[in-house]
């Protein structure tokens, strides 16, 4: 394998043990434990028995050490690439989707993408750390392990900044590749041009099904368009069976576009799915600072970045957007960016504290649309883990968040023990003192940060 498919795979395990002829691995989270042993485990398996001398079976489990293990590598390593003839660098002077920073002279200056869109303008932190290293081999080898790449996030996280940058890549790396990115929108335009216009269709699909990369963007905005859809299975089916990569981003992960054919569902799911969260304070403090020095900006107080870092957390361009708007008023005020001046300048467009006591129902209610569950599963029977794992959340919160008690709290999800509670309690305390649950912690904010604002 390359050596972007073993950084992100097999450099974050441990070796657990050996219990008779099973042989135990570590991996940092159930994702990578499922897709490891779903692409990786015979070839694991054979390896192990080659070593061992002896038929040795390999059991993949979550352990806490692999999260803690640090790539030798950096994730966001990129090899050097020559800059092609007459394409330059450019600032560009619009907020990055992703990040901030520096757009590298090997940016190609290619049609309907963004030259700032690049990998070198890409912040990595645990909020999208799979997300990069599996936009960083498909860039590396096309076609090879992951195919298609499905990228979700909400709006603002950068999934636009990752796809593209995916394209820039590749296209710096080998210029002779057939390279097509087009946004959800532009394909449906063209495919209604395409029937609309005499003549045109069998252009249209040459257009999309002769690449050997094709990217687009949203493919949520599928949704209602029934003749579209058909067109894009048939052009997903015939790049997919010619061994071309396919890279979607969307707003919801495949198995929640309820709009769109379970048959397109099910293929967008068939590859690998990551998806790009909130990313932490550590991480928005790292984009303000690489911003700030891409814009050539004099910052007089640090504090003003943490400021902004830790008040505005819903998506990375309202982040940008209020370091700008910060920026400005210090300059129409002829002072430098301080605390203070940070404060003044958001004071009008930051949230103001939400009053109303916060309830079991709220809580709820937020936990089941951060998890894409419904209320009635955290007041239900079903133990399974993609239900108990929320309604251990959920009780959490409604222990840190509102006055009821243990028994009041178990009561209003399905008659629980205030035991059962105060279990859920003690287990998700434990992974937030740990430190090693960054995903949890991240989340924990958002949903509290929301419910005291009222949104």
């Amino acid at each position: 394998m390359n050596d972007a498919t073993f950084r992100l795979w097999f450099e974050r395990t441990v070796p657990v043990g050996l219990e008779d002829t099973t042989f135990i691995v570590g991996l940092p989270n159930e994702f990578a434990r499922d897709w490891v042993d779903a692409r990786f485990g015979a070839l694991l398996r054979e390896a192990i028995s080659a070593v061992m001398a002896a038929d040795i079976e390999v059991r993949m489990v979550v352990d806490d050490r692999a999260a803690t293990v640090t790539a030798s590598v950096p994730i966001d390593e990129a090899p050097a690439v020559p800059t092609p003839p007459g394409v330059g660098a450019s600032t560009g002077d619009g907020a990055p989707d992703g990040a901030a920073g520096g757009v590298p002279d090997g940016a190609p200056d290619v049609a309907g993408l963004n030259p700032r869109y690049v990998f070198d303008r890409w912040v990595i932190g645990p909020h999208n750390e799979y997300a990069t290293a599996a936009a960083r081999s498909v860039a590396a080898a096309p076609a090879t392990a992951y195919n298609p790449v499905f990228i979700y996030a909400d709006t603002g996280l950068g999934k636009t900044h990752l796809i593209q940058a995916i394209a820039h890549q590749i296209l710096v790396a080998d210029p002779r590749l057939r390279v097509k990115y087009v946004t959800c929108e532009r394909f449906t335009d063209d495919f209604i041009s395409g029937v609309t216009e005499k003549g045109r269709i069998e252009g249209f699909k040459h257009q999309y099904r002769a690449n050997d990369v094709l990217l687009i963007d949203d493919v949520q905005f599928l949704a209602g368009k029934q003749g579209t859809q058909v067109e894009f299975f048939h052009t997903f089916n015939a790049l997919y069976e010619a061994d071309k990569q396919i890279v979607l981003t969307s707003d919801r992960q495949p198995r929640e576009l309820e709009e769109l054919d379970d048959r397109l569902r099910s293929r967008f799911g068939q590859g690998v799915v990551v998806d790009i969260g909130r990313p932490d304070v550590e991480t928005r403090i790292a984009i303000l600072r690489r911003q700030v020095k891409v814009d050539g900006t004099t910052i007089g107080e640090p504090e003003a970045l943490e400021y902004i870092a830790s008040r505005v957390s819903t998506n990375i361009r309202e982040l940008v957007g209020a370091l700008r708007r910060v920026v400005g008023f210090a300059s129409i005020t002829h002072t430098e960016v301080t605390l203070e001046v940070a404060r003044e300048a958001l004071k009008d467009i930051l949230p103001k504290p939400y009053t109303q006591a916060i309830t079991i129902d709220a809580v709820q209610s937020e936990v089941a649309r951060q998890f894409g569950c419904h209320v009635s599963d955290l007041r239900g029977d079903k133990r399974t883990a993609d239900v108990a794992y929320p309604r251990h959340v959920a009780m959490y919160l409604c222990r840190e968040l509102t006055e009821a008690s243990l028994p009041q709290i178990g009561g209003r999800f399905g008659g629980r023990d205030h035991s059962t509670v105060l279990y859920a309690v003690n287990k998700i305390e434990r992974l937030l003192q740990d430190g090693h649950d960054r995903q949890l912690h991240d989340l924990i904010q958002v949903i509290t940060s929301r419910l005291q604002i009222g949104r």
